[in-house]
Formats: C-alpha cells, structure tokens, sequence
C-alpha cells in the first residue's frame, strides 16, 4: 500500500512536536468516521497486514498508517481526525491537505467507516418471519393479593384492547388457603374477560412431567429436578416456573410476569424514539416518597404493550433499525468505536425483550445504589431522611429513557422468542435470570436482548429491609457464580449448534465438579476474591469521583468497601450466598459439587425435552 505519511512510530508517550492548533467547534452536520478494528501481522519493518475484524479483509499497508488508523477509532469528523494527527504524532512531515487525502484513501478502501455506510449496512438485514405468541405466563407463589392485583391491571388490559390472549398460571404456592385463593381468583379473572386460561399447580405440573418422561425416558432424572418442587429445598424457584413456561411454548413466543408485577406500562416524560447505541448508558434512576408516587410517575404508555415488545420479539436488529421507533441517529455515534459497537449486527435476532420497573427493587441488595451516575446520586441522597428511606430501594424508578440492545441481560424478560432453543434456567436460587441471559448468549451468540424505554409496577408483598445486606460482604450466589464464569472463563466455542453448545458447558460445569476438594474450595476462593476485589475498586472510583457527595453517603460507602476489604483478609470458609453462614470448607466443597452436577444434567438433558415440547406445540398445552 503506498502513502504519502513519513515519519517515526514511537511507542513510549508521544509528545508535540509544536503546540496545537486551535480546534474549531465540529460541524454538527458533518459526517463521521471510525476506523475499522482489526489484527495486525508484521511483514517487515515497515509493513504489517491489517486483517479486518468484522469482515475478515487483508490488507497491507505501512506502520505509519496503521498508526494514522489508530487515531481514528471513534466516530468523529474527518477534520477531528485529521487533528488530532497532527497533534499526536511525533516527527509529522506532512502538510495538513496529505493527512486529509489519506484518509479519504482509506475511506475508499473500507478502513474507515463513515457513519451513513455503518448504518446502511445495519439496515440491509430483511425482517424475520416471527413465531406467534404462545401464551402469556405468569409466576406465582403464595402471595394472592399480589396476585389480585396483577389479574385486575390485566382485566383491564383485555377490556381495553379485547387481545383474547392466553394465560397460564404456574402456581408454585404450597399453603392450601393461597392456591384455593388463586384458584377463586382465576376463575373470575376468566369470568370477566372470557380468556382462555389454564392453571398448573402442583398435581398439574407432575402430570406434565409424567408425560415427558413417557416421550424422553432420557430425562427421568433431570425433569423433576429442572421443573418439580423439591419438598427438602426451602430456597427460593423461580426457575422452575421459568423452564415449565419455556417447555409450554417451545416452537413460538411467550410473555411473562411476575405475580408482584402491574400494568400498565409506563414511560418517562423524557423518554425518546430510537435506538440508543452505546452499551455503557446509565440507567435512569429515580426516588420517591412512597410506592404509590412511585407508581404514578411518568406517562401511561397507551400503546398494546404486548404489542409493543412483540413488534421487537424475535426480529432481526437490521429490520428494526429502519424503522422510526427503533432507528439510530447518525449523531449518536459520535465518540463510539466500532468495537464498543459489535453487538449491532444487521442480522442478529432480539430473542428476549425487557422494560424496567418503578415501585420496589428488583435486586436483594442496594450495592448498586452506589455506583449510579451523579444525577441519581444527587436525588438518592439528597437529604438524609430520604438517603435512609431510598437506600431500602421500596419506591423508585429504574429505566432507560431510550430503547437499547445488550449481549445480556440481568432481569426477568417480558417476552422471549422461543421459536429457536432457549436454555433451562437453574429451578433453584436466585439469580435464575442473569444466568438464563447469560448462556443463551453462550449458545446463540448474536443474540440481541431488547430494553424498551417504559417501566412497569413491581410490588412486592412487604417491605424489604436490603441495608444490612448491602452493607455486608459481597456474597454471590450460586446462579452468580456460574454465570461470572460463563462470561469471564469459558473458552469460545466453535460449534454452530446451540445443543451442542449446551452440552459443552455441560462438559466444563462437570470438569469444576469432578475436581478435588481443595481444588473446589481453591476455585471458590479466587472467585470470591474477585468479585470482592472488584466491587471494591468500583466503589473506590465512585468515591473519590464524588467528593461533594454528603457525609453520611461518604460513610456508608466505606462501610461497604471495608466490609468487603475484611472478608478478602478473613480465611473462611468461601461460602456463595444460597449456603449456611457455617458452611466448612469441606461443606462448600460437596455443595458445589453437587449443585453443578444437577445443572450440568439439566443442560444435557434439555435439548431433548425441548425438542419434544416444540414438536408437541400447541397438544402440549392444551392437554393440562
């Protein structure tokens, strides 16, 4: 590749060879450039091969234009660029114009992207044939007012739209008096909107198993424990409500709720049309006296929402950019590489679709409290009544004021595509939706999770005191740990085929279980040690970034990082969150044994039941 650039590469600091001229404000209107990401092979001194990440393209070219391409990585004019050349680099002997003319050079080879061309590119993908949805399913478990309320903002809904949806009730409850409620419940639900409705409680749900097991004698062992109530597991399932909902829409799309959730949907007054495409935006996060102000804030969306997740659910991002709700500003772009961007994929499938929430929490700890941006900080702790009432987390506003996509995400989806294989979740522990998010990107790796800008009401059935757990030593559970080590330790998979993906995470999970006792409670170890290492470098940035913050905040925020600081020096036993405060080592050794076996044998065995449950389609549901 010939250029016109001469001069040395240094790679210590680079100084200024002469200041630098003054920048002009960048036109608002120009378009904007980013460089390509790629690898690099030497050839010789002075040459190297750029092979293009995204497309797999070599081209060669000298290191004084590699070094030209590395100064061009976000998305900025061609005139910034061009700038910032000229004072960045050292030895630079060339006129301001030749910059200019290699760049375009490089513009014309596909090197340097501008950001019509990105986004065209984007939008090529045609739309997607979508599944029909299924049913809409809903958790439940011992809590009927929940639940009453839950069916009324509902009752409403089908008044209101007339959408003859289908409901399936998973009713986990064990105390007679709640399900003899639900059921009373249901039938009048029914009775006043003539939806089709079908309850799966305890007896219903062994029935389907039993006939599962008839079709895939393979899974005799794994289906009870990935979709029936243990009577000798007290912790928290609900996973297990999340795998019947998977099984019973297996083929096609499915919506589903929470028993402490209500609609309808809401927005924030200053939420916008579009997609937002930077991955690292901050939440909005807001606080209120009480639940019910919580509840009222913003503006009720008037739009179907089921319709409105459905239109994403399962569609290509490409399609969806072309769109006015989901398109991308130009302007967006700007300081964006193209590697914080290679999750927009035009062909990529948005396989689960989210909202946030406003009434209580979603999370068991407000650790997250503490790191959010200095907008939200201001109103968290802005007096120190309402820094003790806000750090309970019982009345606020947790949403995006602007549609974006994610690799993962770490709540409870509303709609899922399960037109395609989807994972089992773990039926035990908390966590089950960060987990379910996190290894159905692992076994579909484009896969798109979609956060629209509303929120909807989640109230739970009493207050929850989460200071003392947030103050406490990060304790991750079991579900965290596993999905921490799909993210950060797994190696990448080549297989195409997301059951045999399935069965390789299966493979590891059993290679960690097969392992000796100290070199399971070793493994613990080093995980905790980074998780807790890790929140506390965090929380030492946002200290020191905050220095106006009130005392009382400053306070709590060391408790937190002292806290974590002790247990990283205390030598105990390295117990996750699901286990007993005076678990031993060897305790925690078995436990982690056996709690990745029994994951491992629901992954193997779900690609079967699956497969099963799609064929089965509709007789599946309709024979409960």
């Amino acid at each position: 590749m010939s250029s016109n650039l001469n001069f040395q590469i240094n790679y210590g600091n680079v100084g200024l060879t002469a200041p630098a001229p003054a920048m002009a404000r960048p036109d608002p209107k120009a378009p904007l450039f980013a460089s390509e990401d790629g690898m690099v092979a030497s050839l010789s001194n002075n040459e190297c091969i750029f092979q293009v990440r995204s497309t797999g393209e070599t081209h060669v070219m000298t290191y004084q234009v590699l070094q030209a391409l590395d100064q061009c990585r976000e998305f900025r004019s061609l005139d910034e660029h061009v700038n910032r050349i000229l004072s960045t680099v050292s030895g630079l002997n060339v006129p301001r114009e030749g910059v200019g003319q290699v760049l375009q050079s490089l513009v014309g080879r596909g090197l340097v992207v501008e950001d019509r061309a990105f986004l065209a590119r984007l939008a090529e993908t045609p739309a997607v044939e979508q599944a029909p949805l299924r049913a809409v399913f809903i958790r439940a478990c011992d809590r009927p007012l929940q639940l009453e309320r839950l069916l009324a903002s509902l009752t409403d809904y089908e008044r209101r739209f007339r959408a003859g949806h289908r409901y399936v009730v998973i009713d986990d409850s064990i105390q007679p008096e709640s399900i003899d409620r639900h059921r009373d419940l249901l039938r009048e639900f029914a009775r006043s909107t003539g939806a089709k409705l079908t309850y799966l409680g305890v007896a219903e749900q062994a029935r389907l198993v039993e006939r599962l097991i008839k079709a895939v004698p393979a899974a005799r062992a794994a289906a009870p424990q990935l979709l029936l109530r243990d009577p000798a597991q007290p912790r928290f399932g609900g996973g297990r409500g999340w795998n019947l909902a998977l099984l019973l829409s297996a083929g096609a799309r499915l919506a589903m709720f929470d028993d402490d959730q209500r609609l309808p949907l809401r927005r924030s007054e200053d939420a916008r049309e579009g997609l937002d495409p930077n991955p690292a935006t901050s939440a909005h996060v807001r606080f209120f006296r009480n639940i019910e102000e919580s509840l009222g804030a913003g503006e009720e969306v008037v739009d179907d929402p089921f319709e409105l997740h459905l239109e994403a659910s399962g569609q290509a991002l490409g399609a969806l950019s072309r769109g006015a709700r989901y398109a991308i500003d130009r302007s967006a772009l700007r300081g964006l590489s193209l590697g914080r961007l290679e999750h927009l994929r035009g062909g990529a499938r948005v396989l689960a679709t989210m909202h946030g929430t406003t009434g209580s929490s979603r999370t068991e700890s407000g650790t997250w409290l503490y790191q959010i941006a200095a907008d939200g900080r201001e109103d968290f702790a802005r007096d120190r009544d309402s820094y003790l009432r806000n750090i309970e987390a019982g009345s606020l506003w947790y949403g995006f004021q602007q549609a974006r996509v994610a690799t993962i995400g770490y709540f409870t989806p509303f709609t899922l595509d399960n037109s395609v294989l989807l994972p089992c979740t773990n039926p035990v522990g908390r966590g089950e939706d960060a987990l379910f998010s996190t290894v159905t990107r692992l076994i579909h790796p484009q896969a798109l999770v979609m956060e629209l800008p509303v929120v909807i009401g989640h109230v739970q059935e009493a207050a929850r005191k989460r200071s003392a757990r947030t103050q406490s030593a990060h304790t991750p559970r079991f579900n965290h740990f596993v999905s921490d080590y799909v993210q950060r330790q797994l190696p990448d998979f080549l297989a195409a085929d997301p059951a045999q993906r399935l069965a390789l995470l299966a493979g590891h999970l059993r290679d960690i279980a097969g392992a000796g006792e100290s070199a399971r409670v070793r493994h613990l170890q080093e995980y905790l040690s980074f998780a807790r290492a890790d929140l506390i470098e965090r929380l030492q940035q946002q200290f020191e970034s905050a220095s106006d913050a009130p005392v009382y905040w400053q306070a709590d925020v060391r408790t937190i990082i002292e806290a974590n600081g002790r247990a990283l020096l205390a030598g105990a036993a390295p117990r996750l969150g699901d286990w007993p405060d005076t678990a031993t080592d060897a305790d925690v050794s078995a436990a982690l044994r056996g709690e990745l076996g029994q994951l491992a044998a629901g992954y193997e065995a779900w690609p079967a039941l699956w497969s099963h449950a799609r064929d089965e389609g509709e007789r599946l549901l309709s024979g409960l």
